[in-house]
């Protein structure tokens, strides 16, 4: 019996910064373990172009020094149970039965590898802190703040396409402050029973944040063409408001593969990963912005927030 222990973090099949989410909650958790963690997004992603990639590594570079290729062996012992050798990359379609995968389960798992495909919060894993570890007494956001600084890292390409567009965008590099906002579509409705749309308190937010800063520009981030054009007729007066060229279209939660509208699974993989390194360059320049309003129930908006350290008066989550 070896005694390697590793956490493979696999894809939750959902939106970009949502799977992030949880591959820094389990990257946590192999740090409260003492396992090795390693990231594979297989075909349960929805960035997949085939069982032999990792479309994690299409954005981000590995968290740590081995592969998915080193926890596939024959003399490894597998955590839940329903994981072997033979099947451990590829996806457990009965996975959100939850079956043996309790996370006192899984912390206490002795097995070489414990996969990790159910997502657990941040907050679950606090109980499980030593007083010894550095994240002994932090708050979630001090805790995130230090997971994304040293284990989320842009591959090079996405670094170099975000300077980019900061150098080469005057509006951006010489007049500030800016002001960051990322709007979704219907927001608010669809997630709490509410009577009132979200989107009506950005307006006199976006306001306050103007007359108290001074605001020079709004770098907008929306999956709505509507409200894009909404907002550029609100804003585009003095040239005020600042955009990328990503695709302001509703972006695409967890679907099923097979629902998709794409030729074929690589084709799904490839067109994917292309929009969404344009969210995740939003996303990294929306941090790079003096304030920011977003939506407290986005997985994108909570980035911002964990992307550096915010004066609290300068960032504002909505609801």
């Amino acid at each position: 019996m070896s005694n390697s222990r590793f956490l493979l973090i696999k894809s939750l099949g959902g939106s970009i910064w949502k799977d992030v989410d949880h591959v820094i909650c389990q990257i946590f958790a192999a740090e409260l373990t003492n396992r090795i963690p390693v990231v594979y997004w297989g075909m349960e992603s929805l960035y997949s172009e085939s069982v032999d990639t990792n479309s994690f590594e299409s954005f981000f570079e590995p968290v740590s020094p081995y592969t998915f290729h080193d926890v596939v062996r024959p003399e490894y012992s597998y955590y839940p149970k329903v994981w072997r050798f033979e099947n451990v990359l590829a996806e457990d379609t009965d996975r959100f039965k939850m079956e043996n995968r309790e996370l006192s389960g899984m912390m206490r798992s002795d097995a070489n590898v414990v996969v990790s495909d159910t997502y657990y919060p941040l907050r679950a894993l606090l109980p499980y802190v030593r007083s010894n570890h550095w994240s002994y007494g932090k708050t979630p956001y001090q805790i995130y703040r230090y997971m994304f600084d040293n284990y989320i890292k842009l591959q090079p390409p996405i670094q170099r396409e975000i300077k980019k567009f900061i150098n080469t965008n005057p509006d951006f590099r010489d007049e500030r402050p800016i002001l960051g906002v990322h709007v979704r579509e219907k927001a608010i409705v669809n997630e709490v029973a509410q009577l009132y749309d979200l989107n009506e308190f950005y307006k006199p937010n976006i306001w306050q944040f103007i007359v108290k800063y001074n605001t020079r520009h709004l770098f907008l981030i929306t999956d709505s063409n509507t409200i894009f054009k909404q907002y550029k007729k609100l804003y585009s007066k003095n040239d005020m408001l600042i955009y990328t060229d990503s695709k302001k279209v509703p972006l695409k939660e967890r679907i099923p593969t097979a629902l998709l509208s794409y030729p074929n699974k690589r084709h799904k993989g490839v067109e994917l990963v292309k929009d969404t390194i344009e969210i995740i360059k939003d996303t990294y320049i929306a941090s790079k912005c003096d304030f920011f309003i977003g939506n407290g129930y986005s997985s994108l908006s909570n980035t911002v927030l964990r992307l550096r350290d915010w004066p609290e008066s300068n960032i504002k989550l909505l609801y």
